[in-house]
């Protein structure tokens, strides 16, 4: 970790935890692996990463709620049922069974007038602050090989910001902002990592960088792919078993770092 001090300083107010996970529809994510995938591939591939991210947040103790923000509640539904609802339970007419984690899942659609990453971080930060101030814990949908470990390190670090960057050291993969980081807005997009610790600087607020083996990888090329764990390409493989045989393309050269 490398702190980064700003003009005044913050420090961590401990409370209640909700995270914020925006993800996209099912039929534009992951185009730069459309050359080894094909659109059903890659829909079957948001929803798989999806699922560890929401599941591993889920499975965290300090986490309270998620609150998954998407144009697509549908697609979103069809992607995590299985973490509220039991599989044996249910069919088209029974009842469902809902698991001890039904309560904490909360799918929220974006509004159609209110398009783009940062503003469903927003919209994800207003439901998470319905039942009072939290600290808001933002991550990607897309991140395979997030355990609960590196939650509980993101949230354990001091300073009200926390940057987990990813592995080109220029975007960000989660967020921490804590109860005095509310007016703090989130600059997802290329070079976010600088972006988000200009913000937290110009409201005086401390911040800390975290880059862990779980929070640096992403998966939205296959340079990403071939950078994950054996472990974590036997999972997600298993469900897309198109990536085992991909090859780098022109998306892959061409790609100089984190674009989020």
């Amino acid at each position: 970790m490398a702190e980064h001090p700003s003009r005044a300083a913050g420090s961590r107010a401990p409370g209640r935890v909700v995270a914020v996970v925006p993800l996209r529809d099912g039929t534009s994510g992951k185009s730069r692996l459309a050359h080894v995938l094909d659109p059903d591939a890659r829909s079957r591939l948001v929803a798989v990463l999806a699922r560890h991210v929401v599941s591993t947040l889920l499975a965290s103790g300090a986490v309270e709620r998620v609150v998954v923000v998407t144009s697509d509640p549908r697609f979103a539904w069809r992607a995590l049922q299985d973490l509220v609802v039991h599989a044996a339970s249910g069919g088209d007419d029974g009842p469902h069974l809902r698991t001890d984690d039904a309560d904490r899942l909360r799918i929220v659609l974006q509004p159609a007038d209110r398009p783009g990453l940062d503003t469903a971080v927003d919209v994800g930060r207003e439901i998470a602050a319905e039942d009072g101030p939290v600290r808001v814990l933002v991550a990607h949908a897309d991140l395979p090989a997030l355990t609960t470990d590196d939650v509980a390190a993101l949230l354990a670090a001091d300073p009200p910001v926390v940057v987990a960057t990813d592995r080109h050291r220029s975007g960000t993969n989660l967020l921490v902002l804590d109860l005095i980081a509310a007016p703090f807005r989130t600059r997802f997009g290329a070079d976010s990592l600088a972006a988000h610790l200009a913000e937290a600087a110009a409201h005086g607020l401390r911040s800390v960088v975290v880059q862990r083996p779980g929070t640096a990888t992403d998966l939205d090329t296959v340079d990403d792919w071939g950078e994950l764990p054996a472990r974590v390409r036997a999972a997600v493989g298993q469900h897309v078993p198109g990536l085992h045989d991909a090859t780098p393309g022109p998306q892959d050269r061409s790609a100089s770092g984190g674009t989020r």
